[in-house]
């Protein structure tokens, strides 16, 4: 038995919260399509996907057909959505695997129509502001029409993706407008999908209006509020990831010494050095060196010198005692990510997403 180096713990009661959370903002009859994406955002996907579902969520969504695929082949088996966009060599995934096409262009939808063997469940994209995917809710408007018009493919869903729903800004108020617009066009044509969705996490917590039929809330999930207090209803979310590692080696160094590469952090006094097994290559950046604590027995400690790609190293000598293998937190419930995030200026999804493959994930 090898001994206990670093890992992910992942909690699955506060999934289950977060999902009851949001379900309770939207309601009974709205669809939740929890985005379980770059392997659940870090968290682990297959574990994730069935902890959602076995808490009330509806469907799970990824980015990329091999992401379904690998879903399909541990064992999941509920209703998949691949959001990124369709390609026509990917047919033979989609149709043996059951997942849910995203399609952008007319191309797609013109190869689904002539050569899918069965009508395939699809939801086509517009670009209502976002200007990343989709068809463009004005300018492209016969092209949609024509789209579903067209035989042979199962027009599940029409959907957008909002580009400032966790800023004060009016974008995402003009972006409802204009695909209300569209929706109501469809409509009276009697072709619109039966499931229009558009509300990011974001935009579940801070636009009733914009939770349709479906919401897609991906962060939120996960236990972070990316609204940054914006929305009140966002404080009642637990983060369920939490990182641990242990000690597996300790030294002491006198005042003046440097430590690790480049000699960034100087001791200002003799100092205890605890060496713990995470490094760049686990998702701490090297911007992150010297910018954060850790919790060993009860105690913050603060983590110094440049971080390596296996390694960092943390000053301990405030404590009074400390052995080889002691446990270290370093995500938590009193040390968010949200603070590694804010270190190297970024979002924490970034954060969650890069934690290293080698990371054991544990779901508790």
């Amino acid at each position: 038995m090898s001994a206990p180096g670093s890992w992910i713990e992942v909690d699955r009661s506060s999934l289950a919260a977060n999902v009851a959370h949001l379900r309770g903002l939207v309601g009974p009859s709205v669809q939740i399509l929890v985005p379980v994406k770059a392997d659940g955002y870090g968290h682990g996907a297959f574990e994730t996907a069935r902890a959602v579902m076995d808490a009330g969520a509806d469907r799970v969504g990824v980015a990329r057909v091999e992401e379904g695929a690998e879903l399909r082949r541990q064992g999941f088996a509920g209703p998949l959505h691949v959001l990124g966009p369709f390609h026509p060599l990917d047919l033979s995934e989609f149709v043996d695997h059951g997942l849910v096409a995203t399609i952008c262009d007319p191309v797609a939808a013109k190869f689904l129509s002539t050569h899918a063997p069965d009508a395939l469940a699809c939801h086509l994209k517009v670009n209502t502001g976002m200007s990343r995917l989709g068809l463009h809710h004005a300018n492209d408007r016969e092209s949609i029409v024509e789209l579903l018009s067209l035989p042979g493919i199962e027009w599940e869903g029409i959907f957008t993706h909002f580009s400032h729903a966790d800023e004060p800004r009016e974008d995402t108020s003009r972006q409802i407008e204009r695909f209300d617009l569209l929706l109501a066009m469809l409509e009276g044509k009697g072709i619109r999908p039966p499931v229009a969705h558009a509300a990011n996490s974001a935009g579940t917590l801070m636009h009733p209006s914009a939770h349709y039929q479906m919401v897609r809330p991906g962060i939120a999930i996960y236990g972070y509020d990316p609204t940054r207090g914006l929305a009140p209803g966002a404080a009642a979310l637990r983060p369920a990831l939490s990182l641990h590692s242990t000690v597996r080696n300790l030294s002491w160094i006198d005042e003046g010494e440097t430590v690790s590469y480049g000699g960034m952090w100087t001791a200002p006094r003799r100092t205890r050095l605890a060496v713990l097994p995470l490094g760049y290559g686990d998702g701490f950046w090297r911007c992150h060196s010297g910018a954060f604590e850790v919790r060993i027995r009860g105690r913050f400690c603060p983590q110094v010198g440049r971080i390596c790609m296996d390694l960092m190293m943390v000053d301990v000598t405030a404590l009074e005692e400390i052995a080889l293998g002691d446990p270290v937190t370093i995500i938590g419930p009193e040390l968010p990510a949200q603070r590694l995030s804010d270190a190297a200026g970024t979002i924490v999804y970034e954060i969650t997403c890069d934690l290293g493959r080698r990371l054991p994930r544990v779901f508790v």
